[in-house]
């Protein structure tokens, strides 16, 4: 009897997604027993919901026909079976709805897309669909990465082929894991500005990548500091769009509105660190760096006090300004700008531990940027010449320097003596002390 009705139930969740092609989006409706004598499969404009008594009949039937099918019974024994792609669609279907980690059940998807029963855009349909009730699953962005890189190796056949100069992907912390099987791209010529060009157009389909990105969006929106949904998200950048620079830039500007509305979610700072870095990247030459990355880094510099000054109290602000000092200083470590001799006798413990520049920064600024980067202070009148290579550069000591230290300093020191909330006193005390620690070529130790 309850085969019977589980069999029925599960017909019933398939009719529907026979009925309605466009369901984006899943979830389930609180009731503990069955109240009225209809089906527990429900959609309204293109929302499914399914009762919650049901559930316990048809994962079970599901999650027992996906196992027949891998053949196995069970108690794990061996069994010959034979099923059709359809009623393997189905069932995987069903159990991934209720349990979207089900590892065996994602694996024959992928059979069924490799023997062409199963398309990969139905099935980056379907895990989208997921995602809306289940955003934190990893296997289910996994499985969404898999088939990606199918879809990216129809379309162009060697995209996917590793580089002969490198054999692995150059990315940041955030991103690990089985990205590396997908290779890395051949870094794109310079433009006469130093800047990589790769090209004008995306090396990818611009639809693909916009749902895709669009994917991670709804899902870090459905659960706070979603790691899997933002490294996901790195991922795509990386992989997909290969780190283009357009690509790059309206990332940042796009998860900026994000940040300012998700002021603690470390991980979408996160992510905001490696698009940084990887845009560091792009920049080789002195006008670049000084015309393209440095603005950058002031921009973030300003909507992390605006922030940190709205909103009080929050640790991961703080320590994303940590970075992006750190990627600050690493220019400035690159430029070595000499000291005038009035000048020297200050600042000239601060500026050598500029120059000597530190492990902690991302190794891309020093490994691919080729020269120093050049700025013109419109206020000074001090400006020292650096020499690296045959090029040339006019670097303001001052600027490079008050700009940074002396401003963030002021920054802490306006904290601890104007705001009332006490932790984010302690928060400017520690990065304060961290500066310190950091500038004055103190021992490192944990706050």
């Amino acid at each position: 009897m309850a085969q019977e009705l589980a069999h029925r139930i599960l017909s019933d969740l398939s009719t529907a997604f026979q009925r309605h092609p466009n369901i984006d989006e899943v979830g389930f409706i609180p009731c503990p027993t069955c109240q009225h004598n209809r089906s527990p499969v429900v959609v309204e404009n293109n929302k499914l919901g399914i009762e919650t008594w049901c559930l316990e009949l048809i994962f079970p039937y599901a999650h027992d026909k996906v196992l027949r099918a891998r053949g196995r019974d069970d108690n794990g024994r061996k069994i010959k079976v034979s099923r059709s792609a359809r009623s393997l669609l189905e069932a995987t279907r069903a159990v991934l709805l209720v349990q979207a980690d089900c590892l065996t059940a994602w694996n024959i998807r992928k059979e069924l897309v490799e023997a062409e029963d199963l398309k990969c855009i139905q099935d980056l349909k379907f895990a989208a669909l997921v995602l809306t009730k289940h955003p934190k699953s990893s296997e289910t962005f996994a499985h969404r990465r898999w088939l990606l890189k199918q879809i990216v190796q129809k379309t162009t056949s060697t995209s996917l082929q590793p580089s002969p100069v490198s054999q692995a992907s150059h990315t940041n912390g955030l991103v690990a894991g089985d990205q590396a099987s997908g290779g890395a791209a051949a870094v794109p010529p310079l433009n006469a500005r130093g800047t990589k060009s790769g090209g004008a157009e995306l090396p990818c389909d611009e639809k693909l990548l916009e749902t895709e990105l669009a994917v991670c969006q709804s899902s870090a929106e459905r659960y706070p500091s979603n790691y899997y949904a933002w490294t996901h998200r790195a991922w795509v950048v990386e992989q997909v769009a290969r780190c283009h620079y357009k690509i790059l830039i309206k990332e940042l500007s796009d998860t900026r509105h994000w940040i300012s509305r998700h002021i603690s979610d470390h991980s979408g700072l996160q992510y905001r660190q490696f698009l940084i870095t990887q845009l560091a990247t792009h920049f080789r030459s002195a006008d670049a760096l000084q015309d393209e990355f440095l603005p950058l880094l002031t921009a973030e510099f300003e909507l992390l006090t605006d922030l940190i000054t709205a909103f009080p109290g929050h640790e991961a602000l703080w320590y994303h300004r940590r970075y992006v000092f750190q990627q600050w200083e690493s220019v400035l470590s690159m430029c070595k700008c000499p000291k005038s001799d009035n000048s020297a006798s200050s600042t000239g413990k601060n500026q050598t531990h500029l120059q000597q520049g530190h492990p902690e920064v991302p190794a891309e600024l020093y490994a691919h940027s080729a020269s120093s980067f050049s700025r013109d202070c419109k206020d000074s009148k001090l400006h020292a010449t650096v020499v690296q290579g045959n090029k040339k550069a006019k670097v303001d000591p001052a600027y490079t320097e008050h700009h940074t230290l002396q401003s963030e300093l002021e920054l802490c020191r306006n904290v601890m003596a104007t705001c009332r909330d006490g932790w984010q006193v302690r928060l400017a005390g520690s990065y304060q002390h961290w500066l310190q620690q950091r500038i004055l070529g103190q021992d490192n130790t944990s706050l």
